[in-house]
């Protein structure tokens, strides 16, 4: 299928008028089937642990099983796209939990080639990173393969053939980044999603930087909670860092701080003020510091 066809369909199933993708998901079984035949299609190429993934919403299916489809919120779905992982790492017969212990078992790093396929429209995109576990220091950090081996490469080109084959066609990330106006997804419910967003996911994207964050929530002494994440560039230089604090009544505060480490924004989240429950106020420190000068000058 050409690109230009990918974006006429992508507009047709998930414009603004639902019923193209209302009548799609109504005609779902959610069997099983699919998810087997995957599995047995990909065991039959490559001797690796995969796992495989229907974003679906687990509320939606009970909702169609149970055929009570006026239940759905149709802006509300999850994704209609498979997710599929192949972990590269050598040596390793089983996924174990896909998370710490498989980390470990792979001396702290798991390298992944995780391949999207739409359930839609038949195209599919992939994407190589890593994940690294580190108990000692409280973090995982996420990011790019940028030097696979020729085994690694062998298994993706194995992979690109047979859904090829398949009649699928891969999409690049340039491509995927695309937003159009009249395009929605979960998160994107006014429009202007990214052809990633409603093929694929819109919760996440192609890892194109190194990421860190606490694994456990840490405890203070005033009773606070307190997490954190942070962003580097390739040559893992700091880019940003945002600390996340729970407070005992409810509340919450999220602090953003720049390459120098200076505060430049602040979020905090009431659980009650009045007679409105989780309000939301922003201090943007850059916006407010140039406005004020401004309206001084």
């Amino acid at each position: 299928m050409n690109k230009t066809e990918i974006i006429r369909q992508a507009k047709h199933f998930f414009g603004k008028d639902r019923k193209p993708i209302k009548e799609l998901v109504l005609s779902y079984e959610f069997n099983g089937k699919h998810y087997r035949q995957w599995k047995k299609e990909f065991k039959n190429i490559i001797d690796k642990p995969i796992d495989i993934h229907f974003g679906i919403f687990d509320d939606v299916v009970l909702w169609i099983k149970e055929k009570k489809p006026e239940e759905i919120n149709w802006n509300w779905i999850g994704d209609l796209s498979w997710t599929i992982d192949i972990l590269l790492n050598e040596g390793i017969k089983n996924g174990l939990d896909w998370d710490i212990k498989l980390a470990t078992k792979c001396n702290g790093t798991t390298r992944f080639f995780t391949i999207y396929i739409s359930d839609v429209i038949p195209c599919y995109t992939y994407d190589c990173h890593y994940m690294t576990y580190n108990k000692k220091e409280n973090y995982y950090e996420f990011g790019p393969i940028i030097d696979l081996t020729n085994d690694e490469q062998k298994t993706i080109e194995i992979v690109k053939k047979y859904l090829t084959n398949k009649g699928l066609t891969l999409l690049n990330s340039k491509f995927c980044e695309q937003k159009f106006e009249e395009l929605i997804s979960d998160t994107n419910e006014e429009g202007n999603a990214s052809l990633f967003d409603v093929l694929f996911k819109d919760t996440t994207f192609f890892q194109t930087e190194i990421k860190r964050t606490s694994i456990k929530q840490i405890a203070e002494k005033n009773g606070t909670t307190y997490s954190w994440t942070e962003f580097y560039n390739l040559k893992k230089v700091l880019k940003e860092r945002i600390e996340y604090r729970h407070f005992k009544s409810g509340d919450s505060i999220k602090t953003v701080f720049d390459i120098k480490g200076q505060i430049k924004n602040i979020e905090v989240e009431r659980k009650l003020i009045g007679q409105k429950k989780h309000q939301k106020f922003n201090l943007d420190i850059l916006e407010t510091y140039k406005q004020r000068n401004k309206n001084s000058s």
